[in-house]
C-alpha cells in the first residue's frame, strides 16, 4: 500500500455541519488521505469538563443541553439513520448520568471517561455525513489501538503497542475506506477511556503517522498556518511559510496554541512533514513544518503560556552543602509534578510548574506538597505568572540578545529568565496581567 496522508480536524472545523462538509471537501481533493483524525465539535469538550467539574442540577442540566443542541443541530441537517441517532442518545444519556456521579464525588478517571465522549459523537456524525455524500467511510474507535498508562488527564501512549495494533486492527481497514477516528482519547489496561491532554488530537495524528508511515499529516484548524506570535494578541503577526521541526516544537513547548507540545515528536522520529492550514479557508496556504530550513532567521517567533506558578525556596542549608535539590525533586517527584523552568542562587531555588498541560487545570500546588516542601525550607508561591518565550536559532551563539530584548522591556517587572540551556529560545516569566503587552513590545522591537 502507498504511503497515505493523516487528516486532523479541530474542534471548529466540525463545529456544525456547514464546517464538516468543508472539511469534506478539503478530504475529497486528496486521494492520498486515508484516515481523519478528529477533535469534539466547538463547545462540547468544555461543557463536558464543567460537568467533570461536578455541577449542582441545574448548572448541570444547562451543560448537557448545551452538548444536545450542538450535536443535534448538526444531526438535524443530516437526518441521519436511525442507528446513529440512537447511538448519539446513548452517548448523550451516558453524559448524564456520569455528570450525575461526578457531582457526587470526582476522580481523573470519571473526567476522562466523561471528556472523552465528545470525540465519540463528532466521528459518528461525520461519518454519517461522508455516507450521505457517497463516500465510503467506517467509523473507528481509535481505543482499540491507543492504548496508554493509567495516567489520567494527561495519559502516555504505548507506542510499541500502537504499532502493533495498528498494523493488525487499522492498516487492512485502509485500503478499502476512508476512516474516521478520535483525537485525544485513549485506553489503559483495564480498558477504562484515557485523555492524552488538551489539544491531544494533534498528537493522536502524529502518533499514527509515526505508527503507519505516512507521508504527511495534515493540521487542519481556524488559523491558516504558524505566525510569528498569536495574532489575536498581536494582530500584526506574520505568517511563517516554512518552519523546522526544532523551531515549532519550542514554539508549541512554550504556549504556542496552533500545535500541541507534544505533537512533533512522532513526526519528527520518521521525519513526516507536517503541514498547518485552514479548514475554513484553505486557499489561504498554510506552514510546512520540516526538518530543515535555508537561512533560518535569529528571532522567528513569540510564545506566551499562561497558568505559571512560580516557586521560590529560601534555605540557608544550601550554602556549600549537597543533596538539598535531590530532596526537593525527590519531594517533587513523590507528588507527580514535573518542574518546568528553574533557577538558582546559593540560598533559594526558584522553579515554574505549568497546568495548562492537563484537563484537570488544578493548581499543582496542594497543601500536602506545601506542608512537605516547607519542612525543607522556607517556600513562596506565587500563581497567575504568565511565561514569555522568545524562539529562534543560534541565540545562544549571538551577540547583544540581552541588550535587544531585555532594553525594550524596562517598564516591566520581568520575574524570573532562562537563558543558555537551548539555542532555541530565551525564556522570561512575567506577572499575567502584563503578559500580552509584553509580547506586542516584544513583537514591535523584534519582527516588525
Amino acid at each position: 500500500m502507498t504511503q497515505i496522508t493523516i487528516a486532523k480536524f479541530g474542534g471548529t472545523s466540525v463545529a456544525n455541519t456547514h464546517s464538516m462538509n468543508c472539511c469534506a471537501d478539503l478530504i475529497l481533493k486528496d486521494s492520498s488521505v486515508r484516515l481523519v483524525v478528529l477533535s469534539a465539535s466547538a463547545g462540547v469538550t468544555n461543557a463536558l469538563v464543567a460537568l467533570a467539574s461536578g455541577l449542582e442540577p441545574e448548572e448541570r442540566s444547562v451543560q448537557i443541553d448545551n452538548i444536545r443542541q450542538i450535536q443535534c443541530a448538526i444531526m438535524d441537517e443530516l437526518s441521519p439513520q436511525e442507528v446513529v441517532r440512537e447511538e448519539i442518545e446513548r452517548i448523550l444519556e451516558n453524559i448524564s448520568a456520569l455528570s450525575e456521579a461526578a457531582s457526587l464525588a470526582t476522580s481523573l478517571a470519571l473526567t476522562d471517561e466523561l471528556i472523552g465522549n465528545g470525540e465519540l459523537m463528532s466521528t459518528l456524525l461525520f461519518v454519517e455525513l461522508l455516507r450521505q455524500r457517497n463516500v465510503n467511510a467506517e467509523w473507528f474507535d481509535i481505543r482499540k489501538v491507543m492504548r496508554t498508562n493509567d495516567c489520567f488527564g494527561k495519559a502516555e501512549p504505548d507506542t510499541t503497542a500502537l504499532f502493533e495494533l495498528s498494523q493488525l486492527h487499522l492498516l487492512p481497514r485502509l485500503k478499502g475506506a476512508l476512516i474516521i477516528t478520535q483525537g485525544f482519547i485513549g485506553s489503559e489496561g483495564k480498558g477504562r477511556t484515557t485523555t492524552l491532554g488538551r489539544g491531544g488530537s494533534d498528537y493522536t495524528a502524529a502518533l499514527l503517522g509515526e505508527a503507519l508511515n505516512a507521508k504527511r499529516i495534515d493540521i487542519w484548524t481556524d488559523v491558516p498556518g504558524i505566525y510569528t506570535t498569536d495574532p489575536r494578541v498581536v494582530p500584526s503577526a506574520m505568517r511563517i511559510d516554512k518552519i523546522s521541526f526544532s523551531e515549532a516544537a519550542e514554539m508549541a513547548t512554550f504556549g504556542a496554541k496552533i500545535l500541541h507540545p507534544a505533537t512533533l515528536l512522532p513526526a519528527v522520529r520518521q521525519d513526516i512533514p507536517v503541514f498547518v492550514g485552514s479548514s475554513k479557508n484553505p486557499d489561504a496556504g498554510g506552514t510546512l513544518v520540516c526538518q530543515k530550513t535555508d537561512n533560518p532567521p535569529l528571532f522567528r517567533a513569540l510564545a506566551l503560556r499562561r497558568g505559571q506558578t512560580l516557586v521560590t525556596l529560601h534555605s540557608l542549608n544550601m550554602l556549600h552543602a549537597r543533596g538539598f535539590l535531590a530532596e526537593v525533586f525527590g519531594t517533587l517527584a513523590r507528588h507527580n509534578i514535573s518542574v518546568d523552568l528553574i533557577t538558582t542562587s546559593e540560598v533559594s531555588v526558584a522553579l515554574t510548574l505549568d497546568t495548562t498541560g492537563s484537563t484537570s487545570g488544578i493548581s499543582l500546588m496542594t497543601t500536602a506538597l506545601f506542608t512537605e516542601l516547607s519542612s525543607l525550607c522556607r517556600v513562596e508561591v506565587e500563581e497567575n505568572m504568565a511565561l514569555v518565550a522568545l524562539i529562534g536559532n543560534q541565540l545562544s551563539q549571538a551577540c547583544g540578545i540581552g541588550k535587544k530584548v531585555f532594553g525594550v522591556l524596562d517598564p516591566f517587572n520581568i520575574r524570573m529568565i532562562c537563558y543558555g540551556a537551548s539555542s532555541h529560545n530565551l525564556c522570561f516569566l512575567v506577572p499575567g496581567e502584563d503578559a500580552e503587552t509584553v509580547v506586542r513590545t516584544l513583537h514591535h522591537n523584534l519582527f516588525e
